[in-house]
């Protein structure tokens, strides 16, 4: 299995893309579910769906740090499922605080060594400008500043022959070691009855955003010797099986007869589609089409069929939405209705997000680009080192989520411009031999007409 995966790797490394970061009009950075994933999926969204120009979706890229592109490979919804992923757990450097630490007063004073990375190397508090004692540690200062994931939960870890306690928590959170705010409560405890043991060393973070360092305070009994302290990584956000995309329209006349045109913003694979009346009672026959360019013929996807909408109180029946055979991306759409609405209906259009999945190479952060006119994905073979894994790991083996998060430009609507092809350059052998032969016949020719001027002898 070892071999299978290493051929499986040096065979994708050789397939990276040759696109450029500097080809491509926008970009997100990765979140990844866990640093050491190896392989990764994107549920594409639909902020990359609009970006995206070629219709096959080949202008989406995914980047390391140096801008190299990295093996990828496009994969159907399918891919997207939601699955259980182990918990991801990551050792955190904690550090105990003196007993006049845990009050919160004014004359409290905590200094800190960090390196450039923020990462906490040495702790001193004072009171009033005098060291304190070590004897009785209350609280406990966590330095998450390390870790980019973001978090459900921490487990502290103790002796198992600590002496019995309990006793409530403060979470505090800072950014900055100086400026902290209260975030939670929760509770600690290691009981005992006889045989029974009773451990609660466990504190869930809830949905707090991440900070960069963490308080614990303990108010009622000072904490057991610890032995490490452990943060579990947050799940990957739930992804919805069906996302839905409502365009407006406008009326085109042509003759007697009005039809309802739709430009797409987002290269979405439709599956689904509705009509959707102003509010109110409606009932009409619809024919839905589609083409990907201008002078195209238009391709009927869906109808005729009869849509209605039926208010009755406080619940309302309408018809259902329309399976179209196999997605479809063009741009342009068209409605034609029996009889016509008096304003332009909503395109409603349905879609399973499609899934990018890459292998991660060289130093993160890694970012997803798309939109470009000139550059184009190659996918790499990715199929076959899935199928290694999902053999080792199991059938039901997904890799990794990466969550695209907020998007930033790269080089704009500059990259939708198509490039001219450099001219071809000037083929001077050609040229030369073409010479020399109009030479040579010129030659001839001059010799033939040298020889029949010349008087023949008697």
């Amino acid at each position: 299995m070892k071999k299978l995966a290493a051929v499986v790797l040096f065979a994708l490394a050789g397939t990276a893309a040759a696109g450029q970061r500097g080809d491509y009009a926008q970009e997100w950075p990765l979140r990844l579910a866990r640093e050491d994933g190896g392989a990764f999926r994107v549920v594409l969204s639909e902020a990359i769906y609009r970006a995206a120009h070629d219709p096959s979706l080949a202008d989406i890229e995914v980047f390391n740090a140096a801008g190299e592109s990295l093996p990828t490979a496009l994969l159907g919804p399918e891919g997207a499922s939601a699955q259980e992923w182990p918990r991801q757990t990551l050792d955190v450097p904690w550090f105990l605080l003196p007993p006049a630490a845990a009050a919160d007063t004014a004359d409290w004073n905590l200094r800190a060594e960090r390196d450039a990375a923020g990462r906490v190397l040495r702790i001193d508090a004072s009171t009033n400008g005098t060291a304190t004692t070590t004897a009785a540690p209350r609280e406990l200062l966590l330095d998450l500043s390390q870790i980019h994931a973001p978090l459900a939960a921490l487990q502290l870890d103790w002796a198992d022959d600590a002496a019995a306690f309990q006793t409530a928590i403060t979470l505090s959170a800072s950014d900055d070691l100086q400026h902290w705010q209260r975030i939670g409560d929760g509770l600690l405890a290691d009981l005992r009855n006889g045989e029974e043991r009773l451990r609660r060393d466990r504190i869930e973070l809830g949905s707090a955003r991440a900070f960069r360092y963490l308080r614990i305070a303990a108010n009622a009994a000072t904490l057991p010797p610890l032995r490490a302290v452990r943060a579990e990584a947050a799940p990957p956000p739930p992804e919805p099986e069906w996302r839905w995309l409502s365009v407006a329209g406008e009326a085109v006349r042509e003759k007697e007869q009005i039809w309802y045109r739709y430009t797409l913003p987002a290269r979405i694979p439709v599956r689904q589609l509705d009509v959707r009346a102003d509010a109110g009672n409606s009932l009409a026959t619809w024919v839905v089409a589609s083409r990907e360019q201008d002078k195209s013929p238009w391709i009927t996807r869906a109808g005729p069929w009869t849509g209605y909408r039926v208010a009755s109180g406080d619940s309302v029946e309408s018809s259902t939405p329309q399976q179209l055979t196999a997605p479809v991306r063009d741009r342009d759409w068209r409605i034609t209705a029996t009889p016509a609405p008096n304003a332009p209906p909503s395109l409603v259009l349905g879609y399973r997000p499609e899934v990018l999945v890459f292998l991660a190479q060289g130093e993160g952060p890694y970012t997803i680009a798309a939109g470009s006119a000139n550059a184009r994905r190659r996918d790499a073979p990715v199929t076959p080192l899935l199928d290694a894994l999902r053999q080792r790991h199991g059938a039901d083996w997904k890799p990794y989520p990466a969550v695209p998060e907020t998007g930033r430009t790269l080089v704009g609507d500059a990259a939708l411009v198509a490039k001219q092809p450099p001219p071809k350059p000037q083929d001077w052998r050609g040229l030369t031999l073409w010479i020399v032969l109009v030479a040579g016949s010129l030659l001839v020719v001059a010799m033939a007409l040298s020889l029949l001027r010349k008087k023949p002898e008697r």
